[in-house]
């Protein structure tokens, strides 16, 4: 399924679209003739990306390329905000913004997660995009900057709410990227210097899990890829993903996904 420029934008000229999801549906796997920046305002679900899957829960940002295959599903009241764009060639007032975006080349992750000082400065330009008319494109295209800029200050901001928010964020992305590790969670809430109760009710506050259920989300989600990707064995991945049983592995990754690892590689 492709999305068209048609549907979204009301003329040529018009370079961006904002359209709110209140709530965002299940919705089955599609590309566009655009790209597109979602923002998470309520709610949590799961986002497939590419064959990567995402959770998602307030304050997440992703960034989709017009090329980009990504679908959502279980969705749980789920909120969000998309900003809708064509290349940045399209743009009559703006100039090099693609240095703004991920960088694919380097494998930059196509999710954040804000913390809540840059989720409020983002929730402002967001209101200001849903209620500017899709005729004036100069302000619309100043806003998408402003939008841009408190993005990035948000994604590589070292100050939250408080200190330990931040922290805590800081843990949750460094766990996007050392999951199969062990995971001793005393250890790392005083490597970041959090108190680990603190780091607990923020998690579950936050994502609506546990640290523990977070982190079995993010080894059954590298499961899910290699599934996809390699011709590793199922019980390999498994146990790459620190489940010693595959029983055990195959109950919870049909919990999670709504069908077995056998199912996914049929």
């Amino acid at each position: 399924m492709k999305l068209r420029n048609e549907d979204y934008f009301f003329t040529p000229q018009q370079t961006i679209a904002v359209e709110p999801r209140n709530p965002q549906i299940a919705y089955p796997e599609h590309t566009h003739d655009f790209n597109e920046i979602f923002i998470v305002t309520k709610g949590n679900g799961l986002h497939i990306i590419n064959d990567h899957p995402f959770f998602l829960c307030p304050g997440t940002i992703c960034y989709v390329h017009s090329e980009d295959l990504h679908l959502f599903k279980k969705v749980n009241n789920l909120n969000l905000v998309n900003i809708l764009y064509r290349e940045a060639s399209c743009f009559d007032y703006l100039k090099n913004v693609n240095q703004f975006f991920p960088n694919r080349q380097k494998n930059v992750p196509f999710h954040w997660l804000l913390n809540q000082a840059a989720f409020s400065k983002i929730t402002c330009i967001l209101n200001e995009f849903v209620q500017i008319k899709n005729d004036l494109f100069p302000y619309g295209e100043g806003l998408f900057l402003q939008l841009l800029i408190n993005l990035q200050n948000g994604i590589y901001s070292t100050v939250g709410q408080n200190n330990n928010e931040q922290h805590i964020i800081q843990i949750l992305r460094w766990l996007h990227f050392n999951y199969l590790q062990e995971i001793d969670w005393n250890q790392i809430t005083q490597q970041f210097d959090v108190p680990q109760r603190t780091f607990y009710r923020y998690v579950k506050n936050k994502l609506g899990l546990s640290p523990h259920t977070y982190l079995r989300k993010l080894r059954l989600f590298h499961a899910y890829f290699f599934l996809r990707k390699t011709n590793k064995s199922i019980t390999d991945i498994a146990m790459d993903c620190h489940f010693n049983d595959s029983a055990y592995f195959s109950t919870c990754f049909k919990n999670e996904f709504g069908f077995s690892p056998i199912k996914l590689r049929q």
